[in-house]
């Protein structure tokens, strides 16, 4: 595998203020061996050039305002060695937003606003890295090769093509490597979705060979429930690839669904820690190859206020056939579907309360008869692994439930809106253990 690589991966939830600079550096002089970092923009700058590509007219003062805000974390970084770098940057974005004043659906420059968030950021972090006596640069992705599977936006990380391209020779010393973005299959930028550095820290862990990747966050690890529930949770301290991919879908995340991916083949782990606690201690969360076949519960997720909705087909086609059919023609219309299910003549789909007037007509549009629309409820999705869902299913002693589907990693099911926080509590119970495993 090469020498042992670390790569750290620094969210704009820990690049609040100065202060968090200086533990950002705490954190990696504990590494041992080679590091490289990967960071996003700092707090709120994202949002803000987000604002600025919907409105220019906002973006009047946003150049300077980013301009000094940078300077607080990073006091004399223009008159430094990147300096120049610096200026560039803030000059690109001032050019980015002219031409979406003149032209509000040019793409590229609204993706070269966009990723001048990480590369300010890149400056500032590899400025206050030297300033503590380390060796750092800042890197673009893109130059050291890295390519996303898309043209402007992109679901993944094109792992082959970055292989093919990566120019290893760039990572010396300590490179603080652009988050989030890379060069599209065009040859042009591009950018992975909101959350998109997570990826590319395990893309380049994946390219170097590294033995583990940390994602340092400002909670501690992952948690079995979604914190703004109130439930008092340990975090999970073992997780496998599978059921952390899964995870990504649930609000109880705090991963982009593509981060898992690159460290899959070998066998990487992945570490989730809080940027103020010790790199010496336990991570509160590694995820890694799969170790346990029948652990039960290991987190859960909540969807309010869905509904089923029970219809029969017409007496043409297949179930399949009519199925299939029916989900691509709500997804033209924009009609989101949460799990569906079929059988002989019928179907039942699980919708957003607030969509089933839509639906109905929908439905009434290709000949379907509706049988029945059930009160609005809350959906919970469970994951994990379970040899006999059914059964788990059957033991957990709830009221009122109603099964939606099950199979061996995942279980969902529609309970009374107000019980929804309690449903959440007993599955946290059960899956307390995992903490401690």
């Amino acid at each position: 595998m090469g020498e042992a690589w670390t790569v750290h991966k620094f969210g704009g939830s820990v690049l609040r203020g100065a202060p968090d600079l200086d533990r950002l550096a705490d954190r990696i002089a504990e590494a041992e061996g080679p590091a490289a970092v990967v960071v996003s923009a700092l707090w709120g700058t994202t949002d803000r050039l987000l604002r600025a590509v919907d409105d220019p007219r906002y973006a009047e003062r946003l150049v300077s305002d980013l301009r000094s805000h940078h300077l607080m974390f990073a006091p004399r970084l223009d008159r430094g060695r990147d300096g120049n770098r610096f200026e560039h940057v803030l000059e690109s974005m001032a050019e980015a937003l002219r031409l979406r004043r003149a032209n509000p659906s040019d793409d590229a420059a609204r993706i070269q606003l966009l990723a001048s968030g990480e590369r300010l950021s890149a400056l500032v972090i590899a400025h206050h890295l030297r300033r503590c006596g380390f060796a750092a640069h800042a890197v673009g992705a893109e130059d050291i090769g890295m390519v996303l599977s898309g043209v402007h936006e992109a679901a993944a990380v094109d792992l082959s093509r970055s292989a093919e391209n990566f120019d290893r020779s760039i990572m010396h010393g300590i490179p603080v490597i652009t988050g989030w973005l890379g060069s599209g299959n065009d040859g042009s930028l591009a950018l992975l979705g909101r959350g998109g550095s997570d990826h590319t820290a395990t893309a380049v862990a994946h390219l170097l060979g590294a033995h583990r990747v940390v994602l340092w966050k400002d909670v501690r690890g992952i948690h079995p429930v979604n914190p703004r529930w109130g439930i008092k949770t340990k975090p999970i301290s073992y997780v496998s690839y599978e059921l952390a991919r899964m995870a990504a879908g649930l609000d109880a995340t705090v991963l982009h669904p593509a981060t898992v991916g690159p460290c899959i083949e070998d066998g990487i782990p992945i570490e989730v820690r809080h940027l103020s606690d010790s790199l010496k201690e336990p991570a509160p969360t590694t995820i890694g190859p799969e170790l346990i076949a029948d652990l039960g519960p290991m987190a859960a997720a909540c969807t309010m206020d869905v509904c089923a909705v029970e219809a029969a087909f017409p007496p043409v086609g297949t179930p399949g056939s009519q199925q299939a059919a029916l989900l691509t023609q709500l997804a033209n219309r924009g009609l989101g579907v949460h799990a569906s299910t079929s059988w002989v003549d019928g179907t039942r789909l699980i919708v957003d309360a607030s969509a089933v007037e839509e639906i109905e007509a929908s439905l009434n549009d290709v000949g379907m008869h509706i049988d029945h629309v059930g009160a609005p409820s809350a959906m919970i999705t469970f994951i994990g692994a379970w040899q006999d869902p059914k059964t788990w299913l059957q033991h957990l002693g709830l009221d009122g439930i109603e099964p939606v589907d099950h199979d061996a990693r995942k279980i969902r099911i529609l309970v009374p809106r107000e019980e929804a926080k309690a449903t959440l509590e007993r599955m946290a119970e059960q899956a307390a253990w995992l903490a401690k495993a």
